[in-house]
C-alpha cells in the first residue's frame, strides 16, 4: 500500500510540475511576443528610440526566461531564438530594415515554442 501512495504522489507531483511549467512558458512567450509586436509598431511609425528600448527589454526578458527554460526545454529549441534575439537589438540600433522581418521571425519561433510545450494528445502518446 505504501508503494501505491508513493507512486500516486510522484505522478501527482509530475502532473503539477508539468502544468506549472507549461503555464509559465506560455505566459513568458506571450509577453515577449507582445513586446515584439509593440517594437514592430514603433519602428514602423518612426519612433526609433522607443523601439530600441523595447528591443533591449526583449533581449533582457529572453535572457531571464532562457535561464529557467533551459532546465525544462531542449536546448536546440532555444538556440534559434537566441540567435534572433541577439540580432534584434543591434538591428534596431543601426536602423536596419531587416528588423521587422527578424521581429516577425521571433514571434513565429516563440509561438512554435509555446505551442510545442502545450500538452496535447498527439504529443503525449
Amino acid at each position: 500500500m505504501t508503494r501505491i501512495k508513493i507512486s500516486v504522489f510522484i505522478i501527482c507531483l509530475l502532473i503539477l510540475t508539468s502544468i506549472f511549467s507549461g503555464t509559465w512558458i506560455n505566459g513568458k512567450c506571450k509577453y515577449i511576443i507582445s513586446l515584439s509586436m509593440q517594437a514592430e509598431e514603433l519602428f514602423s511609425s518612426d519612433e526609433k528610440e522607443k523601439a530600441i528600448e523595447l528591443t533591449k527589454e526583449i533581449e533582457t526578458e529572453w535572457e531571464n526566461f532562457r535561464a529557467g527554460a533551459a532546465v525544462l526545454i531542449q536546448n536546440n529549441k532555444l538556440a534559434e531564438i537566441d540567435r534572433i534575439c541577439a540580432r534584434v537589438k543591434h538591428l534596431a540600433e543601426n536602423d536596419s530594415d531587416e528588423l521587422l522581418s527578424e521581429l516577425t521571425e521571433l514571434e513565429n519561433m516563440l509561438d512554435l515554442l509555446r505551442n510545442g510545450e502545450i500538452p496535447k494528445i498527439n504529443s503525449i502518446f
